[in-house]
């Protein structure tokens, strides 16, 4: 090789990586202008996903979702309208907040956040000035910098994106030579998605095997995190990536949207777990692993009590049950921040989130005494479809008069939304039971009145198509 072609390669290399060559981002559009063509599965499956819908640019009216996805935001928060607004955060899949034109997250009035799963409006850090930044919208849009501020006010320092929403460019990183020459300079990240991606994102307080918690629930966008307490691991040494299971760019919140039949879980628990399986009454129970081992631990807008269990509306990645009969007070540390550990470092969800969400009746007592073995010696003496309830019934609580706590049974002869609540005799709501959707069988609720003072209280049963109320007596 001459000296001189030596020189100009050498030149060349440093145009394009030196400093007048920095990479910039071209834009969704940019991307879609080839990938539309080139992989069309992927491109129409990612615009119905939850990644695009982020963050919402909003321009007089509220933001469009994807058909079969999200029901999308009725309103804007009571009082206002639209045009007081230039985005709104998420709408797609659990909740919704409205950001301001002067960069300022809506916090005014006790109504500023829409949950989906609800249709409540409830509070947002209410009354604070809640700067909308760059510390929320790394994960909310694409192009992500510290630098300027969005909202043209300078002394702000909110920061600027190129584009709201996850769009290519939020995984793939900038494209601007991808763009120039598709065939040599490859996206920065390919099919093979590492996990390390993932948690620019799906993690809180760093990437560690510390799990945030709040509220009796984990922090709804911990899965790194819980992914790192788990045998599962980090994606080195053989362990799993995000992408051993995920494919990124399918709907999996709303798994209808998907188009040609693609699915976002491309491998599941079972293909490497095949000896795993569930015996009821002798027989193989047709249920995933999932079902079990990745409750809905993880709040992001609803946690509910589920008659004895408890649910948040996100899965959790923890995977591993604690088989004890203990509850979830048992499952985060004393100041309820974080999730226990164990001495390998290990976390582990209690059996009122695994089992009772769905076996609401039952105890965690009961639960341990199948959860231990299940898998060797599965579950017996659980009722067949012929003992399902006929109709809807709800029963006269037991003890009655009661001094603190009484059982209130309902019967459903469907899976049914149900409301079970507790009134004064004046209708003052004072305890809210249940606001769930229930399987169809036979349902005891523990109330505990020890706060109450003596007297008359009114429950109502109210579901789709069936409602009821009986009065009991309170007597210290």
């Amino acid at each position: 090789m001459s000296k001189y072609l030596l020189i100009f390669l050498l030149g060349s290399f440093l145009f394009l990586t030196g400093p007048n060559f920095a990479q910039t981002y071209v834009g969704e559009s940019t991307c879609l202008s080839c990938h539309s063509s080139l992989t069309p599965d992927i491109v129409n499956n990612y615009l119905v996903s939850g990644h695009p819908y982020k963050l919402n640019e909003v321009s007089g009216a509220p933001p469009e979702y994807p058909e079969n996805t999200s029901p999308g935001v009725p309103n804007p928060p009571p009082g206002t309208e639209w045009s007081e607004f230039s985005y709104v955060i998420g709408g797609y899949g659990w909740k919704a907040r409205f950001v301001k034109p002067d960069g300022r997250i809506y916090t005014e009035t006790e109504e500023v956040q829409y949950n989906l799963e609800t249709g409540d409006w409830v509070a947002y850090h209410f009354g604070e000035d809640k700067k909308y930044d760059q510390s929320c919208f790394k994960c909310h849009a694409t192009g992500a910098t510290t630098e300027g501020s969005w909202n043209g006010v300078p002394e702000d320092s909110l920061g600027t994106f190129n584009e709201p929403g996850i769009r290519c460019e939020g995984c793939h990183g900038p494209g601007s030579e991808h763009a120039s020459n598709p065939s040599v300079a490859l996206p920065n990240v390919d099919e093979d998605l590492t996990i390390t991606v993932c948690a620019s994102c799906h993690q809180r307080g760093g990437v560690t095997n510390a799990i945030p918690a709040s509220g009796g629930y984990i922090k709804h966008h911990e899965q790194i995190n819980e992914m790192r307490a788990s045998k599962h691991g980090d994606g080195e040494g053989g362990e799993l990536t995000c992408a051993s299971c995920h494919n990124a760019h399918i709907p999996l919140r709303y798994s209808n949207a998907a188009v040609n039949d693609m699915t976002a879980i491309e491998v599941e628990c079972q293909t490497c777990h095949s000896d795993k399986q569930i015996m009821l009454n002798g027989e193989i129970k047709p249920i995933d692993c999932i079902d079990c081992h990745m409750p809905a631990a993880s709040k992001s807008a609803v946690g509910l009590q589920v008659g004895n269990g408890w649910r948040g509306d996100v899965k959790t990645h923890i995977m591993k049950i604690n088989t004890d009969a203990v509850t979830k007070d048992s499952m985060f540390t004393n100041d309820g921040s974080l999730v226990k550990l164990d001495e390998n470092g290990l976390a582990a969800v209690t059996l009122d989130f695994a089992c009772l969400k769905c076996h609401t009746s039952e105890t965690v007592e009961w639960a341990s005494s199948y959860a231990v073995d299940i898998h060797t010696n599965g579950i017996t003496g659980m009722k067949d479809a012929s003992e399902i309830p006929d109709n809807y019934l709800l029963s006269q609580n037991y003890p009655n008069p009661f001094n603190p706590a009484t059982t209130i049974r309902f019967e459903l002869p469907k899976t049914s939304k149900v409301k079970l609540s507790v009134y004064s005799i004046n209708g003052e709501l004072v305890a809210e039971l249940i606001n769930n959707t229930m399987p169809s069988g036979s349902h005891n609720i523990e109330f505990d009145g020890s706060s109450l003072s003596s007297g008359v209280y009114v429950y109502a049963l109210t579901t789709d198509n069936f409602n009821a109320t009986k009065k009991m007596i309170l007597m210290k």
